[in-house]
């Protein structure tokens, strides 16, 4: 029988996940970051990126955007400021933004803020199609 940890990933706007899962990984700010049954206590700064989980029967995929992760007496809590199921990605929506986003940033200077605030936007869009096309 596999070992399974409880994990919760919640947005200030609503609950996104909660299940049991056999192996977990996360997007921290500096890398990726697994859990398994039995980690130790730790809490961490989250990064843009993906979240797997990897349950009895199958394989979650979910694009977090900041937050924080917990992990404790084998209960992982997910605290993100946005996130989004792959069920809620579209791909061609997602790569149409994208290349809106490509042809406004051309457009303007080279250093300039607006062109680094696209471009982080852009980032985003590239992890949410990475999981839409899952």
């Amino acid at each position: 029988m596999e070992r399974l940890i409880d994990c919760s990933i919640l947005t200030p706007e609503r609950l996104i996940y909660e299940g049991q899962v056999g192996f977990a990984v996360v997007q921290a700010y500096d890398g990726e970051m697994g859990f398994l049954y039995g980690h130790s206590p730790l809490i961490s700064k989250l990064g843009i990126g993906e979240i797997r989980l990897n349950n009895p029967k199958s394989v979650d995929y979910l694009v977090i955007e900041g937050g924080i992760v917990e992990i404790k007496d084998n209960k992982l809590i997910v605290l993100a400021e946005r996130a989004f199921k792959k069920s809620d990605l579209n791909a061609q929506d997602l790569e149409a933004k994208m290349k809106e986003l490509d042809s406004q940033m051309n457009q303007m200077p080279k250093f300039s803020e607006e062109k680094f605030i696209l471009k982080l936007e852009r980032d985003k869009l590239k992890v949410r199609l990475k999981v839409a096309k899952r």
